[in-house]
């Protein structure tokens, strides 16, 4: 009898560790990609609303440049007003711990002020 229940603890010991780990590389998994994508967002908004007010597409890439320094950024001036557009690479453990990439976008068009100083 006391052997029986060794062997169930054991076995409810082994799956609850294996369910750990996977709930936990989930969980990382989500947090990298939530914070890249957070990044990617307001580093576009940001730079766009800067560059809507103040500047032109060119000033909008360099903000997001320096804001996100391992992003690719492109910024341009439409007829709906100034589109920067912000790509962040992250790299997240696979199956059987293989690297994988996954590209979180973040997107802002911001109207130019009609009240803006030209400069």
């Amino acid at each position: 009898m006391t052997r029986e229940r060794g062997t169930a603890l054991l076995g409810t010991l082994t799956i609850g560790f294996a369910v750990v780990l996977l709930v936990g590389q989930a969980l990382v998994t989500i947090g990298r990609i939530s914070s890249a994508a957070t990044t990617a967002e307001e580093t576009a908004r940001y730079a766009a609303t800067w560059a809507a007010r103040h500047g032109d597409a060119t000033d909008a890439e360099q903000i997001a440049q320096s804001m996100a320094p391992d992003a690719r950024v492109h910024a341009a001036t439409t007829s709906d007003g100034i589109a920067v557009t912000v790509e962040v690479d992250v790299s997240l453990i696979g199956p059987e711990g293989t690297p994988l990439f996954r590209v979180v976008t973040g997107r802002a068009l911001v109207p130019v002020s009609q009240y803006r100083s030209v400069p």
